[in-house]
């Protein structure tokens, strides 16, 4: 029996056959003259196809522990992780959703080979773009490429499905690769150094520079070109609250007695938390996703549910940095230091308290974990359902883990964990979880879509001969072309 494909039955490791009625052998026949003649007698039976246990790994989680692993190899701020784990899957997916048309392409609406075989494509498209985003780790790279390629269902060395899918594959990348090359994220930008104005954000002090001398980082996040959403500011909020007002107020107080570096109130555990936390990014993130993803998921599902989850975290980093640009709001040190400047009488000054870690150097609001994990763990909740166990582990922190049982609780403990760090305001982290699942919503509902059976719906994977049904770009944004707080 033939495993090349992942068709219908591709799966199927056993046959049996039950019940069978008719089919009597004819008694008549057999002999000298009727050699090569063929007789058909009619009958009816029960067939029973039996396949193995489904593993959820496959080409698409396998090379996306390739791309994370990658991404921390080449210790990326979890600032920009995402806009490299996207290209990577905004490819993978357009390769192998390319050949079997379940759902809407997301940029790519050429037309694959004939035969080509999904699983190859996968590969391709996974390899081509690592190696052009880290080419130090091309090594790397080759070697799981060719343990790749060697599990492939029906390798044979020679396979023209094979070289089709990866000759696809890397076409698509390519595609991917060159659209996002002028996406802004290599502009060389003015730096902003804030203000000493009341409420404007300016760096904290450090060993080898004094306050408000270096400028906020990542400047081409709030302009990069978003993978889904119409412009960088597409979701952006409305200003943080006034500085005299009373909820500024409640949350200047609350991450000052929280926050501090010796707070009397914070736990070992929340300490523990906030550290955890801050040593996660878009990597981690996705190492959840491959945890939890369903088993019976076929290829192009799970290339879709790490696109539609990388997408999602670039454009929400890219909607938080628009925000952090758009009001520079200071951070909780600068608020607490200078509190006798902001005109609100419920505030104290308090010139030698620090945070529990040094806060990243860009504005606050508002929050970038907040708005990132938010729209991470709202698209695993709609996708898979909210109730998974699933466990928070960084390789920077690797001494402390946390267990969720819902996608939502990591989104409201991650909120506290920035408070806990003494580096954000409630505020910033309930907008930001706001923000990020409006991006989240939007992105589900608008790219990546299922395909009626007008467009020619081929269910799980059937690939290989058929002509039509690449589509169109299902109202993409018509750009072609982006930290963590």
């Amino acid at each position: 029996m033939s495993h090349e494909g992942r068709g219908k039955f591709s799966r199927v490791t056993y046959i049996q056959r039950m019940n069978t009625a008719g089919g009597t052998a004819p008694t008549t026949g057999a002999d000298a003259a009727h050699v090569s003649q063929e007789a058909r007698v009619p009958y009816t039976a029960e067939y029973y196809f039996y396949r193995a246990h489904h593993s959820p790994a496959d080409e698409v989680t396998d090379w996306n522990a390739t791309a994370e692993n990658a991404v921390k190899t080449a210790a990326l701020n979890p600032g920009v992780q995402g806009r490299f784990m996207a290209i990577v899957h905004t490819a993978v997916y357009d390769a192998v959703n390319g050949i079997v048309h379940k759902y809407t392409p997301y940029f790519v609406t050429d037309k694959a080979p004939r035969g080509a075989q999904p699983e190859a494509a996968v590969v391709q498209a996974a390899y081509t773009t690592l190696k052009t985003l880290f080419p130090a780790q091309t090594a790397t790279f080759d070697a799981q490429l060719v343990d790749s390629l060697a599990k492939i269902p029906g390798n044979r060395g020679d396979s023209v499905s094979i070289a089709r899918g990866r000759a696809w594959g890397e076409h698509v990348a390519n595609k991917i690769l060159a659209w996002r090359s002028a996406d802004g994220f290599s502009a060389s930008l003015p730096g902003y150094l804030g203000g000493g104005a009341p409420g404007v954000w300016r760096s904290p002090p450090t060993p080898t520079n004094p306050d408000g001398t270096l400028p906020a980082v990542f400047p081409q996040m709030a302009v990069l070109v978003p993978f889904a959403m119409s412009s960088p500011s597409q979701f952006r909020p409305g200003p943080p609250p006034p500085l005299t007002s009373a909820q500024y107020a409640a949350d200047v107080n609350e991450v000052r007695a929280i926050g501090h570096l010796d707070s009397a109130v914070r736990t070992p555990e929340q300490t523990h938390l906030a550290l955890l936390w801050q040593a996660t990014g878009a990597a981690e993130e996705n190492r959840v996703a491959r945890s939890v993803v369903p088993p019976e998921n076929s290829l192009v599902d799970n290339a879709r549910l790490f696109a539609l989850l990388n997408i999602v975290a670039c454009d929400a980093i890219i909607a938080g940095f628009d925000s952090k640009y758009a009001y520079n709001f200071w951070r909780p040190y600068h608020a607490i230091h200078l509190a006798d400047t902001d005109g609100n009488p419920a505030t104290a000054a308090d010139p030698a308290w620090n945070s529990l870690f040094l806060s990243p150097r860009h504005q606050e609001y508002i929050s970038n974990h907040a708005v990132f994990t938010g729209a991470f763990m709202h698209v695993l909740a709609r996708e898979l359902g909210n109730e998974h166990t699933f466990t928070l582990v960084a390789v920077d922190y690797p001494s402390f883990t946390w267990t969720f049982n819902r996608f939502s609780d990591a989104t409201a403990q991650v909120k506290e964990a920035r408070i806990w760090a003494g580096i954000h305001y409630r505020n910033s982290c309930n907008v930001g979880e706001a923000v990020g699942l409006q991006i989240a919503d939007y992105v589900r509902e608008n790219f990546l879509l299922p395909r009626g059976e007008r467009d020619g719906e081929h269910g799980d994977g059937e690939h290989g001969d058929h002509d039509g049904g690449h589509g169109e770009h299902n109202g993409h944004h018509g750009h072609h072309g982006r930290g963590h707080d």
